[in-house]
């Protein structure tokens, strides 16, 4: 073994392990961007589908790394085991500084500053020789801003799980931020439940069935590995909010996400996947639980839940190289596709890319993907009375795919695509760089309705109906004289996929380093600095076009009024208030710059 390889590797790796914190609650944690590496690489083949890990197969992990690697992953990998199995907890206090800049247009420039302080106790440890295993994070997130999205980019989701009830302590928002898991089985086959974030795919924090980054969940899962086989099963119980906004401040039980994979990998290079999400509410459905299709088992109780399946290829071209393609498909018209034509309801969301992984490399990965998400994916409609089809401003949605107002999938919003690359280097050892750079487009959809849809929109209560072209932007209005609603027809005859005239592009780019020394008596000192620029041109696309309440019609039905003025009730009186309605929305549209700084420090012992 080479001196200095291995030096260099004993190194970067003791300095390393205080970015490594408690493998079996955090799928984020960076010993997933390890197992991904390693992985690439070849010198793992089989870990389970649905991350977090339980003890039992991060220790199996480890063990192969270290008989299998070379000198710098051995190394990383008994630090790494030495780090979790022989100091079953940890305190850790951390503390970050944010600061935005924002400016719109020819305005001056607003600053905003945000205090952040996380302490937690947290640890991983196992019993009956691996059977049993759990890990936990017993934390809280306090800030003296309680709007915590101020100082994140747009359609970035928070790394904490601490948005609602807190205690007011001083100027400090305290947020309860925990989470555990239990695992209990073997390595190839076990069961495990808790609270926490949970991720499934090759792309970590960026899933579009399950996203590492979303908000957190009580889970209940099942995993079977046999050699090439695998199959994952999880129910998540999820929360729902309002259908109209999203905001958590509505929050209600009672709503449920199952989810289920098989994976066989038919050589060493190239694995496919068959995956079915379904999420729907205010009933527990035990059919949800068999592995069985969720297409099949829908069909039992009327067809009426929200399903989605999938479809995952990961093929490795060459050692340290992957190409994974992943395609989501919330709901397809199969007639038109027969004829060759896409020019329907397809929602879909898509992402293909390539995952670079060098040996003995300053650039220790790199990763460059492209996603699209076509209009009303991962969105849907909730009716009040399935009876009467009714739609009010209170209703509680239980069948989109959002937890708590969060998409559990991409961060992007419907009707977006986007190209990401990101780059991870280690240019001397006590230093980690992360680069990341993303360009996305955005439209909101219902600038594609035609004047009479639209209308109807401006003519509703408001808070029923939102058009800001979210996930809370869904294709059916309510109707009382049919238990099916009435469908929005340009939502459900043409794809309108980012066709409208007002585009909103977004250019992110970000760099974070952390610096890492380690002291006396285990206790590890992390220093983390990052800054992230956007640009958004035509901020606004993603607010409200048409907002219910807008229009009155009087009492003898002979006038309309918008804004104080009377127009007669005729058709070209509806095509005049929607275009004033438009044009209010477009002079809303803005140019933004912003600036996003963090600093911080972690101290671990």
């Amino acid at each position: 073994m080479n001196k200095k390889v291995s030096i260099l590797a004993v190194l970067t790796a003791a300095l390393s392990l205080p970015l490594f914190s408690q493998v079996s609650v955090d799928p984020s944690d960076k010993f997933y961007t390890m197992v991904e590496s390693w992985g690439i690489r070849g010198i793992i083949n089989e870990v389970p589908p649905i991350r977090p890990y339980p003890l039992a197969n991060v220790k199996e992990i480890l063990d192969t790394v270290i008989k299998n690697g070379d000198a710098y992953d051995t190394e990383i990998a008994n630090l790494l085991y030495e780090d979790i199995f022989k100091h079953s907890w940890h305190v850790e206090a951390g503390a970050d500084y944010a600061l935005s800049q924002k400016k719109e247009d020819s305005d001056p420039a607003e600053l905003d500053s945000m205090l952040y302080v996380y302490p937690a106790l947290e640890g991983d440890f196992y019993l009956f020789d691996d059977f049993v295993s759990v890990g936990y994070h017993l934390g809280w997130a306090a800030r003296n801003i309680e709007d915590e999205s101020r100082f994140l980019p747009i359609y970035t989701n928070s790394m904490h799980d601490s948005i609602q009830d807190p205690a007011s302590i001083g100027p400090m928002n305290v947020y309860l931020d925990m989470n555990n898991s239990l695992a209990v089985g073997k390595k190839n086959m076990f069961m495990q439940a808790g609270i926490y974030r949970t991720g499934y795919g090759p792309y970590l924090n960026q899933g579009l069935a399950l996203n590492d980054s979303a908000y957190h969940c009580a889970n209940l899962s099942f995993t079977y590995m046999n050699g090439r086989l695998s199959y994952a099963h999880q129910l998540s119980m999820i929360g729902a909010t309002s259908s109209y906004s999203g905001d958590s401040g509505t929050l209600a039980p009672d709503k449920i996400l199952a989810f289920h994979a098989l994976e066989y990998g038919f050589t060493d290079q190239f694995s496919a996947s068959y995956y079915e999400t379904i999420v729907y509410g205010k009933r527990f459905d035990a059919s949800y639980l068999l592995p069985v299709p969720f297409m099949v088992a829908q069909g039992i109780g009327g067809c009426n839940d929200n399903l989605q399946m999938g479809i995952l290829l990961k093929y490795r071209p060459v050692k340290g190289v992957l190409w994974a393609t992943d395609i989501f498909v919330d709901d397809i018209d199969v007639n038109k596709l027969a004829k060759l034509s896409i020019d329907s309801k397809n929602r879909i969301a898509f992402k293909t890319g390539l995952v670079y992984t060098p040996e003995n490399s300053f650039c220790t990965r790199a990763n460059l993907n492209y996603t699209f998400v076509t209009p009303y994916t991962y969105s849907h409609w909730e009716y009040d009375d399935e009876k009467t089809a009714s739609i009010s401003a209170g209703t509680k949605n239980y069948q989109n795919y959002t937890n708590n107002g969060i998409n559990m999938g991409t961060a992007f919003a419907p009707n977006s695509d986007a190209i990401n690359l990101t780059l991870d280097f280690r240019p001397v050892s006590r230093l980690g760089i992360k680069v990341s750079s993303t360009f996305m487009r955005h439209a909101n959809v219902c600038e594609s309705l035609t004047d009479d849809e639209a209308f109807a929109y401006l003519c509703a209560e408001p808070g029923v109906y939102s058009t800001d072209g979210s996930v809370n932007t869904h294709s059916m209005m309510a109707d009382s004289s049919s238990s099916n609603g009435t469908h929005v027809d340009t939502a459900w005859d043409k794809l309108n996929f980012l066709n409208q005239e007002h585009t909103m592009y977004v250019i992110q780019t970000g760099i974070q380093a952390e610096y890492t020394f380690a002291t006396r008596k285990k206790t590890h000192v992390s220093f983390r600095a990052g800054y992230t620029f956007e640009y958004i041109q035509r901020y606004g696309v993603n607010t409200n076009m048409y907002p219910g309440g807008s229009v009155t019609i009087s009492e003898d039905k002979k006038y309309y009024t918008y804004n104080g003025i009377s127009y007669p009730k005729n058709a070209e009186s509806v095509s005049k208030i929607v275009s004033l309605a438009r044009s209010e929305w477009e002079s809303s549209l803005v140019n933004k710059i912003n600036s996003y700084y963090t600093a911080g420090i972690t101290v671990r012992f």
